[in-house]
This record gives structure tokens, sequence and C-alpha cells, in this order.
């Protein structure tokens, strides 16, 4: 058996799994397909046992590839940290802290606690991804970030990784200064017989609404248009006289200055559950714990 073993080795065997080809891994790596097959057939000696199948023109994990591929990547995920936290060393610099979020969380909510923690660290190198729940956890699942702040709904997580609930932010049903509804408060019941804007179907946030609304028995609502972004909601819900559900933290500026309007619920509420994602071998720098800590206060 051999008795090295690299983490290009690795890298290849994970990029074969998500790919599913050994094809598609050589593109993606732009290397000849021979190249990846090697890596492979050196990983299965090494290990000892057949990593794939080939079924329908597709490579399947072995029941020793899937052990393997689970190990693989908590191997990958603990080098780049490894790596991070010795770079800031060497460096000397004021720490790093990397954290991902979604789309509102990230454009609203972290940029106001992330720039007074940096007023309050010279030079401390902190970056936030705006990106796609699903994106985020990958990132924090593989080590690319050090955490994530971001809608939460009912999927099951990774084992390796945490979550907390950092608060339950209230939805606010939003209209344009003189659109309908007309009166300054409506029953839930009422939200279908209004033109509503609302965010593409597969965000989280939008599956949590339409869990939320299920459960109380209201019917489904009637989108006029489905937009990616709060701030373009936000104009067309101005402009074109419709409502949309919003977070709290999201339209404060706009409701105090006039933009939108908010109309109470008189007979439930809807929510955002936030969630604080991060792998349960997660070490945290001072820089990074810090970050946490006003993450945390801000949700209490």
């Amino acid at each position: 058996m051999e008795s090295q073993l690299s983490l290009r080795r690795l890298e290849v065997f994970c990029l074969v799994v998500e790919e599913g080809s050994v094809t598609r891994a050589a593109e993606r790596l732009r290397v000849a397909q021979p190249a990846v097959s090697s890596q492979l057939r050196a990983l299965e000696q090494w290990i000892g046992a057949r990593l794939f199948v080939r079924t329908s023109g597709r490579m399947v994990l072995t029941e020793a590839g899937t052990r393997a591929h689970l190990w693989a990547r908590e191997m990958l995920a603990r080098c780049l940290q490894v790596r991070r936290d010795v770079e800031e060393l060497t460096l000397g610099t004021g720490g790093s802290v990397v954290l991902a979020s979604s789309l509102a969380v990230g454009t609203y909510l972290l940029p106001p606690l992330m720039t007074a923690l940096r007023a309050e660290r010279p030079g401390a190198d902190i970056t936030v991804h705006v990106t796609q729940p699903e994106h985020a956890l990958h990132a924090v699942e593989i080590g690319e970030v050090d955490f994530a702040v971001m809608t939460r709904d009912e999927r099951a997580l990774p084992t390796s990784i945490v979550a907390e609930t950092l608060l339950d932010e209230p939805l606010i049903l939003c209209a344009s200064p003189d659109g309908p509804p007309t009166a300054d408060s409506v029953s839930l019941s009422a939200l279908p017989k209004l033109p509503m804007v609302g965010v593409p179907r597969h965000v989280a946030f939008q599956r949590s609404i339409d869990t939320q609304l299920q459960e109380l028995g209201v019917g489904e609502l009637d989108t006029v248009i489905r937009l990616g972004h709060a701030e373009a909601i936000k104009t067309a819900v101005i402009e074109h006289g419709w409502a949309a559900l919003f977070p709290r933290y999201s339209v404060e500026r706009d409701l105090a200055e006039g933009r939108l309007r908010a109309i109470e619920f008189t007979d439930g509420a809807l929510h955002e559950r936030i969630g604080l994602f991060y792998r349960t071998d997660k070490y945290f720098s001072p820089l990074q714990a810090s970050a946490l800590d006003a993450i945390r206060l801000a949700g209490r």
C-alpha cells in the first residue's frame, strides 16, 4: 500500500463525486482525463477498497467510497482552516473573519454590525459574502467561511454543522403610501386578495413564508411578480401600488421616511427565523468570537 497521501488527491476525489464523472472533473481541473483516473486509482490503492461503481453512465460511490468522501471533505475543511489561521499569524494582521449570509441579512442586518467591529479593530480583515443559503452552508461545511448568518428553514443540516436561532424577526406587510389596502390593518386571510410582490420560490425566505401561511390556513398569495432583491421589491411596491412582506430590519428607514406604509395584522403574525451556522469543530479566534458576540447581542 502506498504510504503517501496528498491533499490534491483528496480534492480530485471530492470533485469527481461532485461532478459524478471523471470527464467533467477533468474539464473543471483543465487536465487530461487519465490524470484524474490515475489520482483515483492511487487513492483506492491507499485506502484498500474500490470507491466508485458506474451506474447509467454516472460514477456512484460504493459504501467504502461514501465513508471516504465524508473523511476527505473533513480533512480538506480542516486544512483550509489551518492555512487561514497560520496566514494570520505569519502576516501579523489584526485577524480575519469571513462569514456568509443570505441576501437581506447581508444587505441590511450585518453591515452595521461588522463596520462597527472594524472601526474598533484597526487592521482587522472582515469579509461578508452574500449568497444563497445552500451555498452559504456549503462554504461553512468546507471551511471557506467561519460561520454563516441567514434565513433558517426546516431543511436537515449536515452533522458537521451546528445551528443556533438568533432571532425571530417579525415580517411587516408594506404598501405604497396611497396603495391598497386602504386600512392600516388587515387579517392574514386578506393577504390572497392583495397584489403581492414576492421573491423567487426556491429562496429560503419565500419557502418559510409559504410554510407559515399553509400552517395558518391562508390561501396562495396573488404574486404579480417575483424579484431577487429587497430594493427592487420596494420600488415595485411604491411605483405600482402593490404590497410585499419584509423583515422589519430591511424597511425601518423607508417607513420612517414615508416611502412605505406598514399594515398591521389583526389576527396573527409572520416571521423570519434567522440562524447562525458553524462547524462543530470550529476554533474561533478572538476577532471571530467578537463578531459572533456582536451578532448574538443584536439578536436579543
